[in-house]
């Protein structure tokens, strides 16, 4: 699913809490501000980790939850924070659900890890029901380092809304948080942590500003076409 399989997200986890992102529960909030979800609604946290996301979501009594990693570790870890939600060890390029199965997916801070993102879109795609959302967060290259930025694997703004617009996707929100990033890579950094190998290029963001790295962390929603929620 990732290609950092070896790195140690536990030890991040320490540093940074169990939301092992930038913005953290803050910009899931956000996201769901935008997302008219009623209350039941079947929600997946794709590459859920130790379960951070999902524990901020149970709290509220509003979801049914299901988190998918390929980790047995974190996903061990995760299933002694929480109490209701269902956690299936998977990989994001082929979720073990049927189509149509759920009414908002979130992949925050996963996307650009794995090893075949296509292939993740499509199955996000597949598995969102018509007129449920899709909420994404993660890294990308901004502004003229845009194209550089595919050196380094980062995401690229209009290459992404293309792909998911292909697969029935309409954006209602894109936003990017510089400032989350930029304070998340500080923490880590304070904590003489190392980030993983396939965010190398934030190390370059050491005592440079964000906006002169040309990278930053964006939040996204967006709406599959098809029927609305009843």
């Amino acid at each position: 699913m990732m290609n950092d399989t070896t790195f140690n997200w536990s030890e991040i986890g320490r540093v940074v809490g169990p939301c092992i992102r930038p913005g953290g529960p803050v910009l899931t909030e956000r996201a769901l501000e935008i997302c008219d979800l009623p209350a039941g609604s079947l929600v997946a946290d794709i590459g859920c980790g130790a379960g951070g996301t999902l524990q901020h979501l149970e709290r509220t009594g509003h979801y049914r939850l299901v988190g998918l990693d390929h980790s047995e570790t974190l996903l061990s870890e995760a299933a002694t924070r929480l109490e209701t939600a269902r956690f299936i060890r998977g990989r994001a390029e082929t979720i073990p659900f049927g189509s149509d199965t759920f009414d908002l997916l979130l992949c925050e801070c996963v996307l650009s890890i794995l090893d075949d993102r296509s292939a993740a879109l499509d199955e996000f795609a597949r598995v969102v029901k018509g007129g449920g959302y899709l909420v994404l967060s993660d890294l990308f290259g901004k502004g003229d380092h845009g194209t550089a930025g595919q050196a380094d694997g980062l995401l690229l703004q209009q290459e992404l809304l293309d792909s998911l617009s292909a697969r029935g996707f309409t954006p209602l929100l894109w936003e990017a948080h510089d400032r989350l990033l930029k304070e998340f890579a500080v923490r880590m950094i304070l904590a003489g942590e190392c980030l993983p190998d396939s965010w190398g290029c934030c190390q370059r963001q050491k005592g440079e500003k964000t906006d002169r790295s040309g990278i930053s962390y964006f939040l996204l929603v967006a709406r599959k076409s098809g029927a609305t929620f009843t």
